[in-house]
């Protein structure tokens, strides 16, 4: 099987690179969960990515995932993303935490205290879902996961919280160059922001390098997905929060 994870890595980093181009999704209908993540990590070598942003999730079989989020699909709020023929499923506003220590297994396995302590502040973000796989609901379980969990891209939003913020229940409103296209209510997918990381960082499996200090790491949709059109000016405001926007173009 290792041939087929390099080639299947080699498949998504050329679509990586050229994004009309995408990768058939009978290739992945087979991959396991470790295979998946070896291809991530294998993707990020052959791309000589950074990942200054990552994922978790909890799946419903309660095993946690993460993804690396390229250097080069990140931007900071306010900033601009070129999305060309790159797909693009919709927009999902998330919490996120940036690490100001290194967030080893060791001090994942300590608990949700010890995990705090490496935690600089929170912060919300934008993530873009699009994916390299031809039709991602007939990649097979892993998939999708293989295919860094079909992140599009990242915005960091600029607004410092000192500590995770009651957010359930929270007004989300979608616009895009002023007019409104969706409004929506938080609910956290996974209970709260800390436990997705934890576990995760737990597993110790990720091919991607960890989770190191200054990384971003999002914890999934506080709402459904936003719809968006594929060029504008987007602002996602969130409850009190200060907004976040972003131009597609």
């Amino acid at each position: 099987m290792l041939a087929d994870i390099d080639a299947i890595a080699k498949a998504i980093a050329e679509a990586y690179r050229n994004p009309g181009q995408r990768v058939p999704a009978s290739r992945f209908i087979d991959l396991t969960r470790n295979e998946a993540l070896a291809i991530q990590g294998e993707v990020m070598k052959l791309l000589g990515e950074s990942a200054p942003v990552a994922k978790v999730a909890m799946p419903p079989d309660g095993i946690a995932t993460g993804a690396p989020i390229p250097a080069g699909m990140v931007i900071d709020d306010g900033g601009t993303i070129e999305l060309g023929e790159r797909d693009l499923a919709g927009l999902e506003i998330e919490m996120a935490v940036r690490l100001g220590a290194d967030l080893t297994p060791e001090i994942a396995k300590a608990g949700h205290s010890a995990v705090l302590q490496t935690i600089e502040h929170f912060v919300l973000g934008i993530e873009l879902i699009g994916s390299r796989i031809d039709d991602r609901t007939k990649a097979g379980p892993f998939g999708p996961l293989a295919d860094n969990m079909v992140t599009g891209g990242y915005v960091i939003g600029t607004q410092v919280l000192a500590q995770e913020p009651k957010v359930e229940g929270l007004a989300i409103t979608l616009s895009s160059d002023g007019a409104i296209l969706q409004r929506e209510t938080t609910k956290y997918p996974f209970g709260d922001a800390i436990s997705p990381v934890i576990a995760f960082a737990g597993m110790a499996d990720d091919h991607f390098g960890g989770f190191r200090k200054g990384m971003v790491i999002t914890t999934g949709s506080l709402s459904p997905l936003l719809i968006v059109p594929r060029k504008g000016r987007i602002k996602i405001s969130l409850g009190d929060f200060a907004p976040l926007s972003f131009t597609l173009r």
